[in-house]
């Protein structure tokens, strides 16, 4: 053996341990940095030789030339990393959902003084006071205050819930823009770490970067992760490869016209199915878009617009209801003719000149303006509160307004249809009415009802409505589709009504040339035996519990995350003891490689110096 070996061993030495030394020192100065993987250096014993001017049978064996780095690696357990991208998509997509739930509870704000359901109350309230004292403007004047308080907390609460969705709605397209970023980050380390790669190196730094990203894009979506032998990435979502080597497939964003986004493929133009994470809870939390690509039956849970479509149903309700029986009641104003047999009650919310036109009648809701005009306008009496010369007889019982008063008790409307039209103005009795009119539904043709001449005049609508009913009755399309429909009326207004969810209206109205009938379709749509209070109160508790249960879910996702995460940090985290007596035992190594140099160079000073110099 060369004594020449010596320093190339002890210089390897120094090398390696000094390659190691500065390998912890990386791992301290990085012990906060987000996304960091420990690395260690993989020492392994160089290729020994044979002892040379020795045979190989006789020798003592091969002689060992020191030690090697074999490489730098990243200490990181890719089941753990499956874990934690596994329960990361759960956890985007709970947060999502509790973060909306959170504030849709501050909008309905249920129990509270300044809730929906006091303001009901009070609504309900300012009736029943009236019902008692009809002749007081005082009351009158409440009546008017409240009912504009409560189509004010309709519009409100309509208005919150409205922006709320297109606040979501910008998250969409905000987020799809953070993942985009995400994606192109990835497709660009994966060509850094294919260079590095194939020149035989670790890109350990460029891995930890791209899986810090992985983690970030597995909480916004579902994603699914594939490594190659060079170290690259594939990663998938709702069904596409959305970065494949050195290529990538970006997402983009298409509105219907109400400004809804639609997250789309953005070579394609195709939705992409996106069911989980981040991105997954807001489109939950906004439903789908109008967009032809949207399926008929929403794949989403359409968490905001189904409170829209209840809190719209209340509101519905409450004015057509309200309505009904407020044009049967009498004002102090006696604005109808005594002769014409019908009272000259007024709609006591706007009414739309085709209700079938408007959805959003939460924000559609307000009073009437004669009513707003002046209060006297309120008919809260079933009979004239002055005879027919004008001469003040009495303010009436206050029936009327008793009876809307009653409808917090009996503002249940089913799934019932109903169809209604004022013959005010239309119609005088007696009359001798006759004509048809045609009764829609599903499931089959519309068929035709034809009210032939009576031989005596209708005396009043009550008549009218029977006839009516019998032609109903009598007709076999109907029989046959399994719909019966009632014909009531309500002071000047004859009401159409079905438990049957096919009934779709009466239309094509033609009563001695009378106007069409309005067709007031699905009136309502509240749970059968449900007071109107009962019913709102039954959405805030939903409310209620869809939050808790949000919350609940992302705290167990929160937890179990911290616990994957700390087994993460078991493993691939910076323990500073660690590296502390890392540092001593490499420093060690170092300096007992320093000394076996020091004892070569002394051999060699020996052998130079010392040696042949006997006899001088």
């Amino acid at each position: 053996m060369s004594i020449m070996m010596g320093l190339e061993t002890g210089k390897r030495a120094i090398t390696v341990q000094q390659l190691a030394l500065q390998t912890t020192g990386h791992n301290i100065a990085n012990a906060n940095t987000e996304g960091y993987t420990r690395q260690t250096v993989g020492m392994e014993a160089a290729r020994p030789f044979c002892t040379p001017g020795i045979p190989s049978s006789s020798g003592v064996g091969q002689i060992g030339t020191g030690v090697s780095a074999g490489s730098i690696t990243r200490i990181r357990e890719e089941y753990i990393d499956l874990q934690i991208r596994k329960e990361n998509r759960n956890s985007g997509y709970w947060e999502s959902i509790q973060d909306g739930m959170e504030k849709i509870e501050v909008i309905i704000n249920e129990p509270s003084n300044t809730g929906l359901r006091s303001v009901m109350e009070a609504f309900w309230q300012s009736w029943q006071d009236l019902s008692v004292n009809p002749e007081s403007e005082a009351v009158r004047a409440v009546v008017v205050e409240r009912g504009n308080a409560l189509a004010e907390t309709f519009n409100h609460m309509y208005q919150q819930f409205t922006d709320l969705k297109t606040d979501i709605n910008s998250n969409i397209r905000i987020k799809v823009q953070e993942m985009n970023s995400i994606i192109t980050q990835l497709r660009d380390l994966n060509k850094e770490i294919l260079a590095i790669s194939v020149s035989g190196q670790s890109p350990n730094d460029l891995m930890d970067k791209r899986d810090l990203l992985l983690d970030q894009l597995s909480r916004m979506a579902d994603i699914s992760i594939t490594e190659d032998n060079y170290g690259m990435v594939s990663v998938q979502m709702g069904g596409r490869a959305i970065v494949q080597g050195t290529d990538c497939t970006t997402l983009s964003t298409s509105s219907d016209p109400n400004g809804m986004y639609m997250v789309i493929w953005a070579d394609t133009g195709i939705k992409a199915n996106i069911s989980s994470g981040e991105l997954g809870g807001l489109l939950d939390l906004r439903g789908q878009t109008t967009l032809a690509q949207e399926n008929s039956i929403s794949e989403y849970k359409e968490i905001i617009p189904e409170l829209i479509d209840e809190l719209n149903t209340m509101a519905k309700t409450i004015v057509v209801m309200t309505n009904q029986i407020h044009r049967g009641g009498y004002s102090l104003n006696n604005n109808s003719d005594p002769a014409s047999g019908f009272p000259d009650g007024t709609n006591f919310f706007s009414m739309p000149d085709d209700p079938d036109t408007i959805d959003n009648w939460a924000s559609y809701m307000k009073l009437d303006g004669l009513i707003l005009s002046d209060a006297n306008n309120i008919a809260a009496a079933a009979n004239r509160t002055w005879d027919e010369n004008d001469q003040e007889s009495n303010f009436g019982d206050g029936s009327i307004a008793l009876r809307i008063a009653q409808l917090k008790q009996s503002i249940n409307v089913s799934s019932s249809s109903t169809s209604s039209e004022s013959l005010s103005g239309v119609l005088a009795f007696p009359s001798s009415v006759a004509g048809d009119l045609t009764v829609n539904y599903t499931g089959g043709p519309s068929t035709t009802i034809t009210l032939a001449a009576p031989a005596e005049a209708y005396q009043d609508l009550q008549e009218l409505a029977a006839a009516i009913q019998h032609g109903l009755d009598a007709n076999n399309d109907l029989s046959t589709a399994g719909i019966s429909i009632k014909v009531s009326c309500d002071g000047d207004r004859l009401i159409f009504s079905s438990s049957n969810s096919a009934f779709e209206g009466i239309s094509d109205v033609d009563l001695l040339g009378g106007t069409a009938f309005s067709a007031l379709n699905n009136i309502g749509g509240m749970i059968e035996n449900v007071t109107g209070d009962d019913y709102w109160a039954s959405i805030a508790s939903g409310v209620g519990v869809q939050c808790q249960q949000a919350a609940r879910m992302s705290e167990n996702q929160g937890i179990l995350l911290n616990q994957l995460e700390n087994e993460r940090q078991s493993v691939s985290g910076v323990s500073l003891d660690e590296e502390t007596a890392d540092l001593l035992k490499y420093q060690a190594a170092y300096n007992a490689a320093a000394r076996f140099i020091t004892v070569i160079d002394e051999q060699l000073d020996t052998i130079i110096n010392r040696m042949g110099t006997v006899g001088r």
